[in-house]
């Protein structure tokens, strides 16, 4: 019999989850350890963030499926990695926390025959001074609480728009030099110009794009190729046709750096630091790992050899010149 544990109930952890459970025979164990009670499909918190959708709409609760599965589940967080177990434990485990009802910050240890690391990336906000949401009239869709907060606010702006000749300024895009998830902006931004026409504010509002690309429709892949017709389009080309088509502006090559009250200071690829002043924003951060740390089994810290920010994967990230990348890298 193997116990196979997945840390994270994301969508890879949950997939995970659900496929090993379909394949495998009873006599082995798939748990699931996550800190969120909820699973939630992401993709849909844009919705949310503009109210189409309530977050009772995008998730539901994980226990009484995994349950219902035969998919042991464990709501806590990990703490640590011990792939060589230790002096008392000789299997390999991994130490985590409780963080809900009685289990609350009760630490235990979990051992494995196979470990799935799911946990997926920290939202690093802090690493862009002033971006924490909801303040600074910056907000996130990154997590449906988020998208909630965002949707509060962009509704208040539009009700108060409604009663007053005033204009005012929104501004989407990525709020880190190094954010890597321009789609979800990009579909936000889309779906905040088709509000405002909806609730008839339109003509009121300069909506700007603002994003770290060197390129619109890059969205950090270099871009793509798509069919339009019988024609082949680049991504640039469709973006700019479409921002063109709704009069949404764009700044590109900013790496925004800090967030004071409705104003955002960046850095353009000219070495230019700049600002930009706004009424409404949403930033995706920067991503980054969860900080967790390692030991061998003589409890000597190898957090090094397993993670550097994310956990070290069998790939060629070898520093070379971008001419040097192919698709295989």
């Amino acid at each position: 019999m193997s116990k196979i544990v997945i840390l994270g109930a994301g969508i890879s952890g949950h997939t995970a989850a659900a496929h090993l459970r379909r394949k495998l025979s009873n006599e082995h164990e798939v748990l699931v350890v996550s800190p969120n009670r909820n699973y939630q499909w992401v993709p849909s918190n844009i919705w949310v963030g503009i109210g189409r959708m309530k977050s009772k709409d995008v998730i539901f609760p994980l226990e009484p499926l995994y349950k219902r599965k035969g998919i042991g589940y464990k709501q806590a967080k990990v703490v640590s990695f011990h792939p060589e177990g230790d002096t008392k434990e000789s299997r390999p485990y991994v130490l985590v926390e409780g963080v809900f009802g009685d289990a609350i910050g009760k630490q235990e240890m979990i051992t494995y025959d196979y470990l799935i690391n799911a946990t997926g990336p920290k939202l690093a906000f802090d690493l862009t001074e002033g971006l924490l949401p909801g303040t600074n009239k910056t907000y996130s869709v990154c997590t449906y609480d988020h998208a909630e907060h965002a949707s509060k606010a962009l509704h208040e702006l539009i009700n108060k728009l409604k009663k007053t000749t005033q204009k005012a300024k929104i501004l989407i895009g990525t709020g880190h030099a190094k954010a890597t998830c321009q789609g979800a902006a990009f579909e936000y931004i889309l779906n905040v110009e088709k509000e405002l026409v909806k609730f008839g504010v339109r003509d009121k509002v300069d909506i700007t794009w603002i994003s770290n690309e060197y390129e619109l429709g890059d969205f950090g892949m270099d871009g793509m190729l798509l069919t339009y017709g019988d024609a082949i389009m680049k991504s640039s080309e469709m973006v700019e046709m479409l921002f063109e088509d709704r009069g949404i502006k764009w700044i590109l090559g900013a790496g925004v750096n800090k967030v004071e009250e409705g104003i955002v200071h960046y850095e353009n690829l000219e070495g230019e630091f700049k600002t930009e002043n706004f009424d409404f924003a949403m930033l995706i951060p920067s991503f980054s790992g969860h900080g967790f740390k390692a030991f061998d089994k003589n409890n000597i810290d190898i957090t090094d050899k397993l993670f550097k920010g994310f956990m070290i994967v069998d790939a060629d990230y070898s520093p070379k010149p971008y001419e040097d990348w192919t698709v295989q890298d």
